[in-house]
């Protein structure tokens, strides 16, 4: 088997098929030798039934074909006499008794009374019965192998036919399926590496079995590569335009300053602006490298588990006196979720941050088993717009880097959890809920 797997498969096919032969050759040779058993029975048989006619009836039949004719001797023990019932001449006569007469006597020695046995004359095998009578009568049948030897040789020849015909046919069935499994695998191939080298290739593959399967699976995943190309394209050129313009404020001020040129009314104005353009620039990196933690974290999700309503009522007791123009109020079950708690308390800050900019007065926040919802009363979101709040980069009217609910998304998915943006009377809730099959 470990053979077979560094070969291609046209030579495990011809590997299989040379085995295969060589099973048919082993199963031919035990045919022939249990069929020549089956011939020296049925012999022996057509032997013994003519020995008891000719010792009841005293009849032997005439046929025209010398090989199917049974003859029959008499050998009388008290007188050493041997005759035969047919008219034979003394050569031939002589011929068939020189077949068993070694035998004969070995029977009267050992007082035997029945015999039966082959023995082979030139080319041909004389096939005898010996049987005793009385005490001074011993009976021959004697029979040539001609006739029995070309029926086992037609027989032979007709099951040589049927295995190999059996072993064409298989073999012309393994072939045409092999075929069947090296064409589309190596359009396969061919696909993978125009993959690899960043080449535009289709495969089209109409097969509904583990190879379709696969090159569904293939296409699937070259889509996905194309759509995370894309992606990275668009985050490329999206972190190079928001780092770009802090920088250039940053840099133009700090040069306005250096030459006692304040741009924005006095230097400590103008240096408000640089510590402002500074705390953007660095909150955008702090969130682009948690991002990026996060993708290292989530084939790494341990058994750390959060209790939920004592982290909320902290985070809320320190934004109370961030937003103190909103109110944030809380129905707070003690609930436990899987993951880490830091984890969970950027997740939460993200949302209430974004709820912050849309709010009119009130976010409301709901713990349940499994079930967190964080409630603003601002304007309801786009349906169409809801569903791509969670991607990266992707901002709302009143959104800043697009990177908050990214980082919600990727938080949520990482301990099994979903969220969505749902729409309700008088605003928008954000609700994350334990997956069913997590």
């Amino acid at each position: 088997r470990l053979m077979l797997k560094k070969i291609s498969l046209q030579k495990q096919l011809i590997v299989i098929c040379a085995f295969i032969a060589s099973i048919v050759a082993v199963l031919f040779m035990i045919v022939d030798q249990n069929l020549t058993q089956v011939i020296d029975q049925e012999m022996y048989g057509v032997l013994e039934r003519s020995l008891d006619d000719f010792y009841a009836y005293h009849f032997s039949p005439k046929y025209e074909e010398s090989d199917k004719q049974i003859y029959h001797f008499t050998y009388d023990v008290s007188h050493d006499i041997l005759y035969s019932s047919q008219s034979l001449s003394p050569k031939e006569s002589q011929k068939l008794a020189r077949a068993f007469s070694d035998e004969l006597f070995s029977m009267l020695e050992t007082k035997k009374t029945s015999l039966q046995n082959k023995v082979k004359q030139g080319k041909r095998t004389i096939y005898f019965q010996i049987k005793k009578v009385d005490d001074d009568t011993y009976l021959v049948s004697l029979l040539y192998s001609d006739y029995s030897k070309e029926l086992m040789n037609n027989f032979k020849q007709q099951i040589i036919y049927i295995f190999y015909g059996a072993f064409l046919l298989l073999a012309i069935i393994l072939f045409i399926w092999v075929t069947s499994l090296i064409k589309p695998l190596k359009a396969i191939k061919k696909y993978i590496d125009d993959i690899k080298e960043d080449k535009q290739s289709s495969i089209n593959i109409d097969r509904k079995d583990e190879i379709g399967i696969l090159s569904s699976s293939l296409v699937e995943m070259k889509e996905e590569l194309d759509k995370q190309n894309q992606i990275k394209e668009e985050m490329i050129h999206n972190i190079s335009h928001d780092l770009k313009t802090p920088i250039s404020i940053i840099q133009s001020y700090a040069q306005s300053i250096k030459d006692d040129v304040y741009p924005y009314d006095d230097k400590d104005a103008s240096l408000d602006v640089i510590i402002e353009n500074s705390n953007r620039l660095e909150k955008k990196v702090r969130s682009l490298l948690y991002l990026n933690r996060l993708d290292y974290l989530s084939g790494q999700v341990n058994d750390d588990v959060c209790h939920m309503k004592p982290l909320i009522e902290h985070i809320i007791l320190q934004l109370n006196n961030v937003h103190d123009h909103i109110s944030i109020i809380s129905d707070l079950d003690d609930v436990i979720f899987v993951g880490k708690e830091e984890h969970w308390r950027i997740c939460i800050e993200n949302i209430i941050d974004n709820a912050s900019r849309y709010v009119k007065n009130v976010i409301k926040i709901t713990l349940r088993d499994q079930v967190l919802e964080i409630y603003n009363d601002g304007e309801p979101i786009d349906v169409k717009d809801a569903k791509l709040l969670f991607q990266l980069y992707e901002t709302g009217n009143k959104g800043q880097f697009g990177l908050g609910l990214s980082i919600v998304y990727k938080t949520v998915t990482m301990y099994g959890y979903h969220v969505e943006a749902i729409n309700k009377d008088g605003g928008v809730s954000f609700v994350i809920k334990k997956n069913q099959l997590a």
